[in-house]
């Protein structure tokens, strides 16, 4: 429940001050509110923060072999939404990058499980979203789905989402996935990483195999708006369901 705390005399922030200076409006028990799907939701807090920097940052928790927490912020990409591996109505994947040779690949393909949140500070809106992560690189799909929803035409149109994504990323993104093996200490030896992930005529260089594109298969849902305290829960069973739950 969003509150105030008080410590000596000194008031220190609680859920409520997440979303700054903005006034709480008036979202009392008998408050009602039509419910709306996640993703509806979703698009709107999206659109509404499009111009914000590092509005599609957000943070993925996985967890290690000795079961202990692990946080990172990355680059939401958008939604896969011309797939659907499971059944239809369960909507699309979404989309991130990493670097096979990342802690985050190891954690995941031992336990898919996944946790992002995303925070929209412009709205004070919080999606914490729960499924099962995904990994395409140059061979094929991993983790989350895979083994039981792979064929021949989906694996096609990963690999099409994957080479299409590596085109699309900045010069500086590109080159990360030339360096030497991530969290290695720094020697500054060995061969440079080509500039920007290009040839010496300038032309985008194929995909590495170090690039994987990351899928995550939402299964549930929960949202939080401090504006007037409206929480709400989505969960994925044979379809999507919705219910409006205490904040």
């Amino acid at each position: 429940m969003a509150s105030l705390h008080t410590r000596g005399g000194e008031v220190s922030e609680g859920l409520a001050d997440i979303g700054g200076e903005k006034e709480v409006g008036g979202g009392g028990v008998g408050g009602g509110e039509e419910i709306t799907s996640w993703r509806e939701r979703i698009a709107e807090s999206i659109a509404k923060s499009r111009k914000v920097r590092g509005g599609n940052f957000v943070q993925i928790a996985t967890v290690d072999g000795s079961g202990l927490p692990r946080c990172r912020t990355v680059v939401f990409r958008g939604f896969l939404d011309d797939l659907y591996f499971r059944e239809e109505q369960t909507g699309a994947p979404m989309k991130m990058i990493t670097d096979e040779r990342s802690e985050k690949v190891k954690e995941a393909r031992l336990n898919p499980g996944c946790e992002m949140v995303y925070w929209f500070g412009k709205t004070s809106e919080q999606y914490r979203i729960f499924g099962d992560l995904m990994f395409v690189g140059g061979g094929g799909s991993s983790g989350g789905d895979a083994d039981t929803t792979s064929n021949e035409e989906r694996e096609r149109q990963f690999q099409i989402a994957r080479k299409s994504q590596w085109g699309n990323l900045s010069d500086n993104a590109r080159e990360q996935f030339y360096w030497s093996n991530p969290g290695q200490p720094y020697s500054g030896s060995g061969e440079a990483p080509p500039p920007g992930g290009r040839d010496s005529e300038g032309k985008v260089l194929p995909v590495p195999d170090t690039f994987l594109l990351v899928l995550l298969w939402p299964k549930e849902v929960k949202y939080l708006r401090l504006t007037d305290n409206f929480a709400q829960i989505d969960k994925l069973e044979e379809g999507w369901t919705a219910c409006r739950v205490n904040p």
